[in-house]
């Protein structure tokens, strides 16, 4: 299972299911008001706050360097569990 970590294939699927959550989290959001509560990735702010056009920015496939790309593909399925 370690050995998928930092796949490119698999960050750019855990990317459109982050992508697809926050779209439905809006859709919610609109038509019952967004929930105020802690992120779980980032406890010093709010969830429904977060910026996550620049943290999918931030947290992606490097090629040449495979220690940041297990972390941010770590990072990803974090922002999986904070949506």
């Amino acid at each position: 299972m370690a050995t998928l970590l930092g796949n490119q294939n698999y960050m750019e699927s855990l990317r459109k299911d982050i992508t697809d959550l926050q779209g439905t989290l809006i859709s919610v959001f609109s038509r019952a008001g967004a929930v105020r509560y802690p992120s779980w990735k980032f406890p010093d702010k709010v969830s429904c706050d977060l910026d996550l056009v620049s943290l999918l920015d931030q947290y992606d496939y490097v090629e040449n360097d495979p220690e940041f790309t297990q972390h941010s593909h770590v990072v990803l399925l974090e922002l999986v569990i904070d949506r």
